[in-house]
């Protein structure tokens, strides 16, 4: 007699192969539409952009036959779209349609597809992720087999907040979480993400004269530059940690001695304990005459940690995968994704599970679209998996 593991396994890789197979006969569309939302710049700076995104991304859905609703917030519209299901559970499909390109950006770099590669602002970070989620939904719908009810839930904030999203009630309760950011360049998918904080660093001296009386000032700004060289020492004391001095600022004129200076450091971890003690370490200041320093944390985020719940959706990914004929695995990753906080709300947590690309938020930005329906294929297993049994 088969397990429930076993069963879920088989029904899984069945979705898989008919999702795979559905998108693949669907591609002209998902490059029609990638080139319609790519060419909206919907970066921080640009609310109606991301509006427009959303409600762009929205209608697709519902042209679907699937019901989505809008989410007036004050970051923008959220979309939130469900899909009823004949099997138990509650499967949510995470996104953003927000991305780092200022206002412009799509004009300097438009979208283009050369060969298989698709080029654009947000096409890896993470449009074309969105899209195959929304790929997923439509081959659920055609296969013919259950499926739990699965939720498309899109924000338009992730590249410019360090809290949890406005509409995480909406997530809240969910059997499990997708997250559409890009698979990794090797195909892997996301099974661990780092913990981090931005750290601002400032020093309070005395203004003087730079000309006449450089004696009686105190520059802000060389005891900082000290305290800047002195932290970044402590990236890769430990594994995996990352400490970046990303701004600097200072002083008024050249004639005068800086009274005010501060940097800004990202720092990441592997685990909560090594971020408290990076953060411990950058605290202990050497002295300066003078001088006053302050560090003080501006913004922080959790990581996705490993649990056995999310080591069982990491492995039935790999395996699905292998039912596809390509090999991926989990790995760890630096950035950050919405799937941090879903994962620390006790959210069984998989990332990276859109179409393999790089480059994130650069002008050389891309996705492989020979990867789309293989993604397609294995989100759509997990989600009958999960329904069916995975999670226990």
């Amino acid at each position: 007699m088969e397990s429930v593991a076993e069963t879920a396994t088989q029904t899984a890789i069945a979705m898989a192969r008919r999702a795979q197979r559905h998108c693949e006969s669907r591609l002209p569309t998902y490059l029609t539409r990638l080139a319609a939302l790519v060419s909206i710049d919907s970066g921080p700076d640009h609310r109606k952009g991301r509006d427009e995104a959303a409600g762009l991304l929205a209608d697709w859905v519902s042209r679907a036959g699937v019901t989505v609703e809008m989410i007036d917030r004050p970051a923008g519209l959220f979309v939130h779209a469900t899909l009823a299901g004949d099997l138990p559970g509650r499967v949510v499909l995470l996104g953003h349609h927000d991305t780092v390109f200022p206002l412009g950006s799509v004009a300097d770099h438009p979208f283009a597809l050369r060969d298989t590669i698709a080029y654009g602002p947000g096409t890896a970070d993470m449009k074309g992720g969105l899209l195959v989620a929304l790929a997923t939904l439509e081959a659920l719908l055609a296969s013919g087999l259950p499926f739990p009810t699965v939720e498309l839930h899109s924000v338009p904030d992730e590249e410019a907040r360090t809290v949890p999203f406005a509409t995480m009630d909406r997530v809240s309760g969910a059997d499990a979480v997708l997250v559409f950011e890009c698979g990794r360049t090797n195909g892997n998918f996301v099974s661990g993400r780092k913990t981090g904080a931005w750290v601002r660093v400032a020093a309070h001296g005395r203004s003087a004269h730079a000309g006449t009386e450089p004696g009686r000032g105190r520059s802000a700004v060389l005891g900082l530059c000290r305290e800047i060289l002195r932290c970044s020492e402590l990236h890769s004391r430990r594994s995996g940690l990352t400490v970046t001095a990303g701004t600097l600022a200072g002083g008024t004129i050249p004639n005068v001695v800086p009274a005010e200076a501060e940097a800004v450091f990202d720092v990441r971890a592997e685990d909560g304990e090594d971020l408290r003690w990076a953060l411990q370490e950058m605290a202990a200041f050497d002295r300066h005459d003078g001088l006053r320093i302050e560090l003080d944390t501006i913004g922080d985020w959790p990581g996705i940690e490993p649990t056995p719940a999310g080591e069982r959706l990491a492995r039935a990914a790999a395996d699905l995968g292998d039912a596809l004929g390509v090999h991926v695995a989990g790995e760890t990753t630096g950035g950050m994704s919405d799937g941090c906080w879903t994962a620390a709300a006790g959210i069984p947590t998989l990332d990276g599970l859109g179409p393999v690309g790089g480059h994130d938020h650069s002008p050389d930005e891309y996705i492989d679209v020979n990867s789309v329906a293989q993604r397609c294929g294995i989100a759509a297993g997990l989600t009958v998996a999960i329904g069916a049994g995975l999670l226990g």
